[in-house]
């Protein structure tokens, strides 16, 4: 019910900031001024809006930010310095990303605002903003009156709710609470006496948004109980899709926890079951269709192959009437993998061929052609013939001649497979895949290709999260970790403390953060014995994160050389594709001279860009040149660099029996900036073996991200083991420690 009383109330209270807004505008003409504005929802912005371009007796200017804006000021500058308009309204502010970096910087640049913007500013805020202001930008939220504040009618909050239930129910794995933050609408709505119905919908609203930040337990919550108002009242559909919804939360956390994680698929396993029977009881075909699928993948999970069997047939039926292409494809995908399952390879190979044939006449290019290939290829290699691959003889196929294939074609069908498929997609797809085509190159004693490839499993690995630790290995940027987060909604603070703690060396990286974001720290030198993981780090761990990271409001780019042959050629290159990726635009002049740099890291300084020059394995500099002389021009643009550009900083690593030759730089070039003193303790950054709380750290890192019940005080005290007289842990130690967790991780899930 809708108190008709606080209605009317808020409509008025509404009307008078209204007319506040307009007051203002017109009073402070050709002065600058600032002005907050209250307003939680788009459509009551919206509408407030509108209101305001009939009545405002001036015409004034929007400004819509986008979710990357870095600066206020310097956007609001480049709006208006070609025509200065009456008065400018700034809306979007909630949506930036970077929304502390952006208000600390308006802070900053407060004077300024004043200075050149002869004319009112208003800035819409949600609540949630306004808090941000008080904390980043209290100086200039000072300048500022009490906001002015639109409050949303209860008649028109219920109208908002049921829109967005309608819109949930109707497209549930595209729904995105896009009006207001959730937070904002659920305190509005205890002012709000709700039916059943509408707290049902507002409870499984609750569970989607928390399930999109990962937040599962809480989204399960929410969704248990709007699943009893629906059961109650036996609305079938809503019924069906909450169940699925639940089912989909246990598979992620089925992902998510290695230990335990069967009773996840049985959970899901049955409420996917529940869900099927309140859409086949409501004929609700579409629905029902795209369930089958999800409940015959949790069966493939729990390997449970004859109820799969049975239900992937029931599935086929149902597709053939009243599914995709894709559908019927991924059921023949499921017999396939249930023939190979029982030793029936050529049904296996019949299975894979018609998923195959199903997609290429639909003429359809999906990432599941490359399973489709691997099973293929997974029965034809047992119907290798003896004499020319080690295995045991294959059962013959029942009821029927077998057929036969050589090595060259199964290679050649994993190799289409693997080129199909790209890690990115599905990364376990991708390694399965070289998996079998490693194992086939080894029966065939290709070792050398068979070793390639075992390689390049170690990177793949490695890039996309999947190795627990490699020590001092080369690691490859997690990009698995940085798609999850972003996918997942987290801040980009948040996905940073997760690439740091993937590089195996935390600690490391977030000391060298606090000295890159140091204003007085120009020049860190990493150095380290040879294997301690200083190209690790650095590549797995700092240079990721500072794609991540902001300075001040500025965007920070991390140039990696390692090759120093042409340096400034390779320098050049780097610099631009970082540019062009950075800011999505293409450079139309070469940068292949250490002039040409200079002149791009001065245009990068100017455009609110912080550059990271980082020199990983540096002693091979001194091996590409090997005399003064040729030397001297690297010596003197890193000099340069150093003393004038302000918005620019420079990162030498290099291992520690080579630190002298750094004597030869310092001696010969005026490097004023640092006192001239190159090896002093607020310049070098030492990387050694681990200390004991670094090595606890790493270890409790591994023991999460492998899922195994470690306890603390067992990992404390094989630390301590580890450490012994010395107090400290050799990073090969920490290697095989970390392998042996993953391989028990690996062996406890099969």
């Amino acid at each position: 019910m809708v108190n008709s009383n606080l209605a009317e109330d808020i409509a008025a209270e509404n009307e008078r900031s209204l007319s506040t807004l307009v007051r203002t505008i017109a009073r402070f003409q050709g002065k600058f001024s600032l002005t907050l504005v209250r307003c939680n929802y788009a459509s009551l912005g919206y509408a407030m809006l509108q209101k305001l371009r009939d009545r405002s007796t001036v015409e004034y200017q929007e400004l819509a930010l986008e979710s990357a804006t870095k600066t206020l000021y310097q956007t609001i500058l480049n709006a208006v310095q070609d025509q200065p308009p009456k008065a400018l309204i700034i809306v979007g502010i909630e949506s930036v990303v970077a929304i502390d970096d952006l208000l600390a910087g308006a802070n900053r640049a407060r004077d300024q605002f004043k200075q050149d913007f002869a004319f009112p500013l208003i800035l819409w805020v949600t609540d949630s903003v306004l808090s941000k202001f008080s904390r980043s930008a209290n100086d200039l939220k000072s300048w500022a009156p009490p906001p002015i504040q639109f409050t949303m009618p209860p008649h028109d909050l219920m109208n908002l709710l049921q829109q967005q239930t309608s819109q949930a129910f109707a497209d549930v794995d595209n729904f995105k609470l896009d009006d207001c933050e959730m937070e904002l609408l659920e305190n509005d709505l205890l002012n709000v006496a709700l039916d059943q119905e509408l707290q049902a919908s507002w409870q499984f609203i609750r569970g989607l948004v928390e399930l999109q930040k990962n937040q599962i337990d809480l989204a399960l919550e929410h969704y248990q109980q709007s699943l009893t108002f629906w059961q109650q009242t036996r609305h079938l559909e809503r019924q069906g899709i909450v169940c699925q919804k639940i089912a989909q939360a246990y598979n992620r956390k089925a992902e998510l926890h290695r230990a335990g994680n069967q009773n996840y698929w049985q959970e899901a396993r049955k409420y996917l079951q529940q869900s099927l029977e309140s859409f086949q009881q409501a004929q609700l075909h579409d629905l029902a269709a795209k369930c089958i699928s999800g409940l015959c993948e949790v069966l493939r999970r729990l390997a449970a192959w004859e109820e799969l069997q049975s239900l992937a047939k029931k599935a086929l039926e149902m597709h053939k009437i009243c599914g995709t292409p894709s559908q019927v494809a991924e059921d023949y995908g499921f017999l396939a993998e249930v023939a190979l399952q029982q030793s029936q390879w050529e049904k296996a190979c019949e299975s894979a061929k018609l998923a195959l044939s199903v997609l290429a006449q639909a003429g359809i290019n999906k990432k599941e052609t490359g399973l489709y290939l691997l099973l293929l290829a997974k029965g034809q290699r047992n119907l290798i013939p003896c004499s020319t691959v080690n295995p045991p003889q294959p059962a013959l196929a029942k009821g029927g001649s077998q057929s036969v294939f050589s090595p060259l074609e199964i290679i050649e069908t994993l190799t289409q497979a693997k080129v199909i498929t790209q890690p990115q997609d599905d990364v376990q797809l991708y390694l399965r895949i070289l998996e079998e085509l490693r194992t086939l190159y080894f029966e065939q004693t290709e070792y050398l290709k068979a070793f390639y490839l075992k390689l390049e499993q170690q990177e793949v690995k490695s890039k996309y999260g999947l190795q627990a630790f490699i020590g001092a290995g080369r690691l490859q940027p997690p990009q698995q970790t940085i798609d999850i987060g972003l996918e997942s909604g987290l801040s980009k603070a948040e996905i940073v403390e997760e690439v740091e703690a993937a590089s195996g060396r935390s600690q490391d990286v977030k000391r060298i953060i606090q000295r890159i974001g140091t204003p007085a720290c120009k020049l860190t030198i990493i150095h380290g014995q040879s294997g301690v993981g200083k190209s690790s780090i650095i590549q797995a761990g700092l240079v990721p994160a500072l794609q991540l990271t902001t300075f001040d409001a500025r965007d920070v780019l991390p140039v990696l050389l390692q090759s120093y042959h042409d340096w400034a050629r390779d320098c050049g290159q780097c610099l631009r594709s970082g540019i062009e990726k950075i800011k999505g635009e293409s450079l139309s002049t070469a940068i292949d001279t250490p002039i040409a740099i200079l002149e791009q890291l001065r245009l990068n300084q100017n455009r609110n860009l912080l550059t990271v020059l980082i020199f990983d394995q540096f002693e091979e500099f001194f091996f590409a040149y090997q005399d003064l002389t040729s030397r001297r021009e690297f010596y003197d643009f890193l000099a340069e660099c150093l003393n004038e550009i302000g918005e620019l900083k420079i990162i030498l690593s290099l291992r520690e029996d080579y630190l002298f030759y750094l004597f030869e730089w310092n001696r010969t070039t005026n490097l004023s900036m640092i006192d001239n003193d190159i090896l002093n303790k607020r310049i070098c950054y030492y990387l050694g073996n681990f200390s004991i709380p670094d090595a606890e750290i790493v270890l409790q890192t591994l023991t999460e991200r492998s899922q195994l019940d470690f306890s603390e005080g067992l990992a404390n005290a094989l630390v301590e083991d580890l450490a012994g007289k010395l107090g400290e842990v050799r990073p090969i130690e920490l290697q095989i420690v970390g392998d042996a967790i993953g391989k028990t991780a690996d062996y406890s899930t099969g």
